[in-house]
Protein backbone atom coordinates (compact mmCIF):
# COMPACT_ATOMS: atom_id res chain seq x y z
CA UNK A 1 0.00 0.00 0.00
CA UNK A 2 1.24 3.46 -0.68
CA UNK A 3 -0.18 7.05 -0.02
CA UNK A 4 1.12 10.13 -2.27
CA UNK A 5 0.33 12.80 0.13
CA UNK A 6 0.00 16.65 -0.96
CA UNK A 7 0.80 16.37 -4.53
CA UNK A 8 -0.26 19.07 -7.19
CA UNK A 9 -2.68 16.14 -9.41
CA UNK A 10 -3.19 16.35 -12.77
CA UNK A 11 -5.63 13.37 -13.09
CA UNK A 12 -6.34 13.88 -16.70
CA UNK A 13 -9.84 13.24 -16.51
CA UNK A 14 -10.79 16.54 -17.41
CA UNK A 15 -8.75 19.83 -16.80
CA UNK A 16 -8.67 20.53 -13.19
CA UNK A 17 -5.80 20.39 -11.49
CA UNK A 18 -5.67 19.25 -8.07
CA UNK A 19 -3.88 21.05 -5.05
CA UNK A 20 -2.72 19.69 -1.93
CA UNK A 21 -4.08 16.30 -2.83
CA UNK A 22 -3.35 12.37 -2.15
CA UNK A 23 -3.61 9.35 -4.25
CA UNK A 24 -3.89 6.35 -1.88
CA UNK A 25 -2.41 2.59 -4.11
CA UNK A 26 -3.86 -0.17 -2.49
CA UNK A 27 -3.45 -3.82 -4.90
CA UNK A 28 -2.01 -2.54 -7.85
CA UNK A 29 -4.74 0.31 -8.36
CA UNK A 30 -5.83 3.35 -7.67
CA UNK A 31 -8.05 3.16 -4.05
CA UNK A 32 -8.66 6.91 -3.66
CA UNK A 33 -8.00 10.70 -4.55
CA UNK A 34 -8.28 13.28 -1.98
CA UNK A 35 -7.68 15.39 0.76
CA UNK A 36 -6.32 14.56 4.40
CA UNK A 37 -6.41 10.57 3.28
CA UNK A 38 -4.52 8.28 5.80
CA UNK A 39 -3.81 4.28 5.80
CA UNK A 40 -2.01 2.42 8.56
CA UNK A 41 0.88 0.94 7.64
CA UNK A 42 1.20 2.08 4.17
CA UNK A 43 3.92 3.49 2.64
CA UNK A 44 3.91 7.41 2.55
CA UNK A 45 5.93 9.75 0.34
CA UNK A 46 5.24 13.48 0.57
CA UNK A 47 5.13 15.09 -2.44
CA UNK A 48 4.80 18.61 -1.27
CA UNK A 49 5.88 20.83 -4.41
CA UNK A 50 5.54 17.68 -6.64
CA UNK A 51 3.50 17.38 -9.71
CA UNK A 52 1.78 14.09 -9.99
CA UNK A 53 0.54 12.67 -13.46
CA UNK A 54 -0.82 9.53 -15.33
CA UNK A 55 2.79 7.17 -16.64
CA UNK A 56 2.70 8.49 -19.86
CA UNK A 57 1.98 6.29 -22.52
CA UNK A 58 4.15 5.89 -26.03
CA UNK A 59 1.71 4.17 -28.08
CA UNK A 60 4.63 3.21 -30.84
CA UNK A 61 8.35 1.91 -29.93
CA UNK A 62 10.38 -1.08 -30.65
CA UNK A 63 12.57 -0.75 -27.47
CA UNK A 64 14.42 -3.60 -26.49
CA UNK A 65 14.39 -5.37 -29.61
CA UNK A 66 15.63 -3.24 -32.38
CA UNK A 67 19.56 -3.74 -31.84
CA UNK A 68 20.26 -1.88 -35.77
CA UNK A 69 23.18 -4.39 -35.84
CA UNK A 70 20.60 -7.35 -35.38
CA UNK A 71 16.71 -6.11 -35.84
CA UNK A 72 14.84 -8.81 -33.83
CA UNK A 73 11.46 -7.20 -34.72
CA UNK A 74 12.61 -6.42 -38.48
CA UNK A 75 11.39 -10.16 -40.34
CA UNK A 76 13.10 -9.22 -43.46
CA UNK A 77 12.73 -12.38 -45.49
CA UNK A 78 9.08 -12.16 -46.81
CA UNK A 79 6.57 -8.63 -47.84
CA UNK A 80 3.85 -10.72 -44.76
CA UNK A 81 4.49 -11.87 -41.50
CA UNK A 82 1.10 -11.51 -39.95
CA UNK A 83 1.80 -14.54 -38.47
CA UNK A 84 4.49 -12.91 -36.30
CA UNK A 85 4.58 -11.97 -32.83
CA UNK A 86 6.67 -8.86 -31.42
CA UNK A 87 6.38 -10.50 -27.55
CA UNK A 88 8.97 -13.04 -28.56
CA UNK A 89 11.66 -10.43 -29.77
CA UNK A 90 11.77 -8.07 -26.57
CA UNK A 91 14.55 -8.19 -23.81
CA UNK A 92 13.82 -6.20 -21.06
CA UNK A 93 17.22 -6.36 -19.58
CA UNK A 94 18.61 -4.16 -22.76
CA UNK A 95 19.77 -0.51 -21.84
CA UNK A 96 17.28 0.99 -23.87
CA UNK A 97 14.12 -0.67 -22.08
CA UNK A 98 15.62 -0.61 -19.01
CA UNK A 99 15.71 3.77 -19.50
CA UNK A 100 12.12 3.93 -20.22
CA UNK A 101 11.00 3.76 -16.54
CA UNK A 102 12.59 6.46 -15.67
CA UNK A 103 11.53 9.09 -18.05
CA UNK A 104 8.04 8.62 -16.13
CA UNK A 105 7.05 6.28 -19.05
CA UNK A 106 5.19 3.46 -17.31
CA UNK A 107 3.45 1.60 -20.33
CA UNK A 108 3.92 1.37 -23.75
CA UNK A 109 2.82 -0.29 -26.96
CA UNK A 110 5.91 -2.66 -28.87
CA UNK A 111 6.00 -3.40 -32.26
CA UNK A 112 7.74 -5.13 -34.89
CA UNK A 113 9.36 -2.73 -37.53
CA UNK A 114 8.15 -1.39 -40.76
CA UNK A 115 10.06 -3.26 -43.05
CA UNK A 116 7.41 -5.91 -44.87
CA UNK A 117 3.79 -4.71 -45.51
CA UNK A 118 2.00 -6.71 -43.33
CA UNK A 119 4.58 -7.02 -40.29
CA UNK A 120 2.77 -8.93 -37.75
CA UNK A 121 1.03 -8.29 -33.96
CA UNK A 122 2.32 -5.82 -31.46
CA UNK A 123 1.78 -5.67 -27.75
CA UNK A 124 0.75 -2.96 -24.86
CA UNK A 125 3.22 -3.49 -21.85
CA UNK A 126 4.02 -2.08 -18.16
CA UNK A 127 7.92 -0.80 -18.64
CA UNK A 128 9.01 -2.20 -15.32
CA UNK A 129 8.19 -3.92 -12.46
CA UNK A 130 8.19 -7.47 -13.25
CA UNK A 131 10.86 -10.04 -14.06
CA UNK A 132 9.35 -11.00 -17.95
CA UNK A 133 7.81 -9.35 -20.68
CA UNK A 134 5.26 -11.79 -20.90
CA UNK A 135 4.20 -10.54 -17.00
CA UNK A 136 4.55 -6.91 -18.06
CA UNK A 137 1.58 -7.50 -20.83
CA UNK A 138 -1.08 -6.00 -20.61
CA UNK A 139 -3.04 -6.53 -23.77
CA UNK A 140 -1.55 -8.95 -25.97
CA UNK A 141 -2.53 -9.25 -29.00
CA UNK A 142 -2.93 -5.00 -29.06
CA UNK A 143 -2.28 -4.47 -32.87
CA UNK A 144 -1.39 -5.80 -36.13
CA UNK A 145 1.88 -3.49 -37.24
CA UNK A 146 1.70 -2.78 -41.14
CA UNK A 147 3.89 -0.67 -43.05
CA UNK A 148 3.53 1.33 -46.26
CA UNK A 149 5.88 3.93 -48.48
CA UNK A 150 9.89 3.46 -48.61
CA UNK A 151 10.25 1.15 -46.27
CA UNK A 152 8.73 -2.41 -47.67
CA UNK A 153 9.58 -0.99 -50.98
CA UNK A 154 12.70 -2.04 -50.38
CA UNK A 155 11.90 -5.76 -51.08
CA UNK A 156 12.17 -4.46 -55.18
CA UNK A 157 16.27 -4.08 -54.04
CA UNK A 158 16.50 -7.97 -54.12
CA UNK A 159 14.36 -9.06 -56.74
CA UNK A 160 10.56 -9.01 -54.58
CA UNK A 161 7.77 -7.17 -55.26
CA UNK A 162 6.67 -4.97 -53.82
CA UNK A 163 8.90 -2.05 -55.52
CA UNK A 164 6.65 0.65 -55.70
CA UNK A 165 3.77 1.99 -53.82
CA UNK A 166 1.34 0.41 -56.13
CA UNK A 167 2.57 -2.57 -55.25
CA UNK A 168 2.35 -2.16 -51.49
CA UNK A 169 -0.93 -1.17 -51.32
CA UNK A 170 -1.48 -4.43 -53.87
CA UNK A 171 -0.18 -6.28 -51.11
CA UNK A 172 -2.25 -5.10 -48.18
CA UNK A 173 -5.23 -5.34 -50.09
CA UNK A 174 -4.66 -8.78 -51.18
CA UNK A 175 -3.32 -10.08 -47.52
CA UNK A 176 -6.68 -8.43 -46.01
CA UNK A 177 -8.74 -10.07 -48.92
CA UNK A 178 -7.69 -13.64 -48.59
CA UNK A 179 -7.96 -13.55 -44.95
CA UNK A 180 -11.70 -12.22 -45.45
CA UNK A 181 -12.13 -15.21 -47.54
CA UNK A 182 -10.89 -17.31 -44.78
CA UNK A 183 -12.80 -16.58 -42.24
CA UNK A 184 -16.15 -16.58 -44.57
CA UNK A 185 -15.39 -20.24 -44.64
CA UNK A 186 -14.65 -21.09 -41.43
CA UNK A 187 -18.03 -18.65 -40.61
CA UNK A 188 -20.19 -21.09 -43.50
CA UNK A 189 -18.52 -24.68 -42.33
CA UNK A 190 -20.47 -23.99 -38.93
CA UNK A 191 -17.98 -25.56 -36.60
CA UNK A 192 -18.05 -28.84 -39.13
CA UNK A 193 -14.22 -29.54 -39.00
CA UNK A 194 -14.44 -31.53 -42.42
CA UNK A 195 -15.83 -27.90 -43.95
CA UNK A 196 -13.27 -25.99 -42.22
CA UNK A 197 -10.12 -24.63 -44.56
CA UNK A 198 -6.81 -25.68 -44.01
CA UNK A 199 -4.72 -23.90 -41.33
CA UNK A 200 -3.52 -20.70 -42.45
CA UNK A 201 -1.53 -18.84 -39.68
CA UNK A 202 -1.12 -15.54 -41.40
CA UNK A 203 -4.92 -15.60 -41.85
CA UNK A 204 -5.50 -16.55 -38.75
CA UNK A 205 -3.64 -13.31 -37.09
CA UNK A 206 -5.54 -11.15 -39.30
CA UNK A 207 -9.36 -12.67 -37.62
CA UNK A 208 -9.02 -10.13 -35.02
CA UNK A 209 -8.04 -7.30 -37.50
CA UNK A 210 -11.18 -8.21 -39.58
CA UNK A 211 -13.72 -8.82 -36.46
CA UNK A 212 -12.29 -5.33 -35.31
CA UNK A 213 -11.47 -6.32 -32.01
CA UNK A 214 -7.30 -5.04 -32.86
CA UNK A 215 -6.70 -2.32 -35.23
CA UNK A 216 -4.20 -2.23 -37.98
CA UNK A 217 -1.47 -0.02 -36.62
CA UNK A 218 0.14 1.09 -40.34
CA UNK A 219 3.37 3.05 -40.32
CA UNK A 220 2.76 5.56 -43.27
CA UNK A 221 3.02 9.25 -44.17
CA UNK A 222 1.66 11.54 -46.88
CA UNK A 223 -0.52 10.58 -49.49
CA UNK A 224 -0.14 6.91 -48.09
CA UNK A 225 -2.44 7.45 -45.12
CA UNK A 226 -5.33 8.34 -47.31
CA UNK A 227 -4.34 4.49 -48.85
CA UNK A 228 -4.67 2.97 -45.75
CA UNK A 229 -7.99 4.95 -44.88
CA UNK A 230 -9.66 3.71 -48.12
CA UNK A 231 -8.61 -0.20 -47.36
CA UNK A 232 -9.52 0.04 -44.02
CA UNK A 233 -12.71 1.68 -45.13
CA UNK A 234 -13.06 -1.30 -47.74
CA UNK A 235 -12.70 -4.42 -44.89
CA UNK A 236 -14.58 -2.38 -42.39
CA UNK A 237 -11.36 -2.41 -40.21
CA UNK A 238 -10.05 -0.13 -37.44
CA UNK A 239 -7.00 1.70 -37.71
CA UNK A 240 -4.06 4.01 -36.44
CA UNK A 241 -1.85 6.20 -38.62
CA UNK A 242 1.76 5.93 -37.24
CA UNK A 243 3.82 8.71 -38.13
CA UNK A 244 1.73 10.84 -39.81
CA UNK A 245 4.30 13.48 -41.16
CA UNK A 246 2.32 15.82 -43.45
CA UNK A 247 -1.32 15.34 -41.93
CA UNK A 248 -2.06 19.18 -42.10
CA UNK A 249 -2.28 18.22 -45.66
CA UNK A 250 -5.29 15.77 -45.21
CA UNK A 251 -6.94 17.15 -42.36
CA UNK A 252 -10.38 17.17 -44.45
CA UNK A 253 -9.96 13.26 -44.97
CA UNK A 254 -8.34 12.07 -41.37
CA UNK A 255 -11.09 13.50 -39.70
CA UNK A 256 -13.53 11.74 -41.73
CA UNK A 257 -11.92 8.35 -41.56
CA UNK A 258 -11.96 8.46 -37.85
CA UNK A 259 -8.50 6.45 -36.88
CA UNK A 260 -6.33 7.94 -34.05
CA UNK A 261 -3.08 9.40 -35.28
CA UNK A 262 0.02 8.18 -33.39
CA UNK A 263 2.46 11.30 -34.58
CA UNK A 264 6.30 11.60 -34.27
CA UNK A 265 8.93 10.85 -33.52
CA UNK A 266 9.39 15.04 -33.68
CA UNK A 267 12.32 16.17 -34.68
CA UNK A 268 13.34 14.16 -38.05
CA UNK A 269 16.01 15.39 -40.60
CA UNK A 270 13.63 17.11 -43.14
CA UNK A 271 14.50 16.47 -46.76
CA UNK A 272 12.43 15.01 -49.64
CA UNK A 273 9.23 12.78 -50.21
CA UNK A 274 8.49 11.21 -46.75
CA UNK A 275 11.12 12.89 -44.70
CA UNK A 276 9.11 16.35 -44.46
CA UNK A 277 6.02 17.62 -43.09
CA UNK A 278 7.29 16.50 -38.93
CA UNK A 279 5.86 19.49 -37.21
CA UNK A 280 4.03 19.25 -34.14
CA UNK A 281 1.72 22.01 -34.98
CA UNK A 282 -0.18 20.27 -37.65
CA UNK A 283 -1.42 18.32 -35.02
CA UNK A 284 -3.34 21.42 -33.56
CA UNK A 285 -6.14 21.45 -35.84
CA UNK A 286 -6.82 17.33 -35.79
CA UNK A 287 -6.92 17.66 -31.93
CA UNK A 288 -9.36 20.62 -32.00
CA UNK A 289 -11.68 19.06 -34.57
CA UNK A 290 -11.77 15.64 -32.68
CA UNK A 291 -9.36 13.49 -33.66
CA UNK A 292 -8.11 11.17 -31.31
CA UNK A 293 -3.62 12.62 -31.46
CA UNK A 294 -1.11 11.15 -29.39
CA UNK A 295 2.65 11.88 -29.66
CA UNK A 296 5.46 8.54 -29.83
CA UNK A 297 9.26 7.87 -30.04
CA UNK A 298 9.50 5.35 -32.28
CA UNK A 299 12.41 4.00 -30.02
CA UNK A 300 15.06 3.40 -29.99
CA UNK A 301 14.96 5.96 -32.91
CA UNK A 302 14.56 8.35 -30.65
CA UNK A 303 14.33 7.94 -26.57
CA UNK A 304 12.10 7.75 -24.12
CA UNK A 305 12.66 11.34 -22.82
CA UNK A 306 11.00 12.74 -25.79
CA UNK A 307 7.20 12.09 -24.97
CA UNK A 308 7.86 14.75 -22.76
CA UNK A 309 10.20 17.22 -25.20
CA UNK A 310 7.53 16.50 -27.68
CA UNK A 311 4.44 17.68 -25.59
CA UNK A 312 6.36 20.64 -24.44
CA UNK A 313 7.37 21.35 -28.35
CA UNK A 314 3.74 21.01 -29.29
CA UNK A 315 3.08 23.79 -26.17
CA UNK A 316 5.72 26.07 -27.73
CA UNK A 317 3.41 25.77 -31.52
CA UNK A 318 0.45 26.94 -29.64
CA UNK A 319 -1.63 23.98 -28.78
CA UNK A 320 -3.23 24.09 -25.21
CA UNK A 321 -0.83 22.13 -22.00
CA UNK A 322 -3.59 20.00 -21.18
CA UNK A 323 -4.20 18.62 -24.31
CA UNK A 324 -0.61 18.22 -25.09
CA UNK A 325 -0.43 16.42 -22.03
CA UNK A 326 -3.75 14.30 -23.04
CA UNK A 327 -1.33 12.89 -26.09
CA UNK A 328 0.74 11.12 -23.81
CA UNK A 329 -1.56 10.15 -21.55
CA UNK A 330 -4.51 9.27 -21.69
CA UNK A 331 -5.19 10.23 -25.95
CA UNK A 332 -2.50 6.93 -26.45
CA UNK A 333 -4.54 4.65 -24.02
CA UNK A 334 -7.43 5.62 -26.27
CA UNK A 335 -5.99 4.65 -29.03
CA UNK A 336 -5.12 1.32 -27.72
CA UNK A 337 -7.40 0.43 -26.08
CA UNK A 338 -6.08 0.00 -22.23
CA UNK A 339 -8.02 3.56 -21.43
CA UNK A 340 -10.13 1.39 -18.69
CA UNK A 341 -7.08 0.65 -16.76
CA UNK A 342 -4.17 3.21 -18.54
CA UNK A 343 -4.23 6.97 -19.09
CA UNK A 344 -5.68 8.69 -15.79
CA UNK A 345 -5.92 9.26 -12.55
CA UNK A 346 -8.80 7.29 -11.38
CA UNK A 347 -10.42 5.09 -8.67
CA UNK A 348 -9.74 1.63 -9.91
CA UNK A 349 -7.32 1.95 -13.02
CA UNK A 350 -3.78 1.21 -12.57
CA UNK A 351 -1.81 2.89 -9.81
CA UNK A 352 1.14 4.11 -12.51
CA UNK A 353 1.64 7.53 -11.47
CA UNK A 354 4.76 9.77 -11.75
CA UNK A 355 5.76 12.35 -9.56
CA UNK A 356 7.64 15.16 -11.48
CA UNK A 357 9.62 17.72 -10.12
CA UNK A 358 7.78 20.65 -12.20
CA UNK A 359 4.74 20.79 -14.46
CA UNK A 360 6.03 18.31 -17.54
CA UNK A 361 5.39 19.80 -20.94
CA UNK A 362 5.32 23.66 -19.48
CA UNK A 363 8.56 23.74 -17.60
CA UNK A 364 11.50 22.74 -19.40
CA UNK A 365 12.93 21.51 -16.67
CA UNK A 366 10.50 19.23 -14.87
CA UNK A 367 11.88 15.26 -14.61
CA UNK A 368 10.87 12.32 -12.98
CA UNK A 369 11.51 11.67 -9.51
CA UNK A 370 9.30 8.99 -8.46
CA UNK A 371 7.97 6.50 -11.04
CA UNK A 372 5.56 4.07 -9.60
CA UNK A 373 4.05 1.16 -11.55
CA UNK A 374 0.82 -0.69 -9.92
CA UNK A 375 1.46 1.09 -6.94
CA UNK A 376 4.84 0.53 -6.36
CA UNK A 377 7.91 2.66 -6.87
CA UNK A 378 10.33 1.57 -9.78
CA UNK A 379 11.94 4.76 -9.95
CA UNK A 380 13.38 7.44 -7.49
CA UNK A 381 15.97 9.95 -8.47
Amino acid sequence: MLLIKNATVYTMEDDKVLQNTDILCEGGKIAKIGQGLSADGAEVIDAAGMVATPGLIDAHTHAGGFDLNSPDLNEMTDPVTAQLDALYAIDIHSPDFEEIHTRGVTACCLIPGSANVVCGTGFVAKTAGKNTIQDLAVLHPAVMKCAMGGNPKGYGKRGKAPQSRMGVADIFRSTLRKAKTYMEKQEAAGGDKEKMPPYDAQCEALLPVLRREIPLKVHCEQFDMLTVIDIAREFGCDYTLEHGWACNLYADELVAGGGPVCFGPIGIAEGYGELTGGDVAYLKELDERGLTVCLITDGPICGPQVLAISAGDAVRYGIDHMRALRMITINPAKALRVDGRLGSLKPGKDADVVLWSGVPALETSAHPLYTIIDGAVVYKE
